[in-house]
């Protein structure tokens, strides 16, 4: 399960978890925090931005340096939940 407070629970409960820790899940579930634990692990990443796009200048400064077509996607969530293609500005 993708679920921390799962693991929490379990661990609370002296079940053995077959799986992440919790602190793990929470930070692959941040889409900013596990391109930086990825980044610094070495593991090679797609094209984007670095963290959070904070404004449609800064979406359209880096889609303007890495091409068409990209996917906008929210920090959060998971499952393809709010993932956009664009192909144009």
């Amino acid at each position: 399960s993708e679920n921390a407070h799962f693991g929490e629970v379990c661990r609370d409960c002296g079940i053995g978890f077959i799986g992440p820790p919790p602190e793990v899940i929470m930070k692959m579930g941040d889409k900013v925090s596990a391109k930086s634990v990825a980044r610094k692990a070495g593991v090679p990443l797609v094209p984007g931005s670095d963290g959070l796009v904070e404004s449609e200048q800064d979406a359209l400064a880096i889609v303007h340096r890495i091409g068409y077509p990209v996917i906008v996607k929210a920090t959060g969530g998971g499952g393809g939940r709010g993932m956009r293609v664009a192909h144009n500005d």
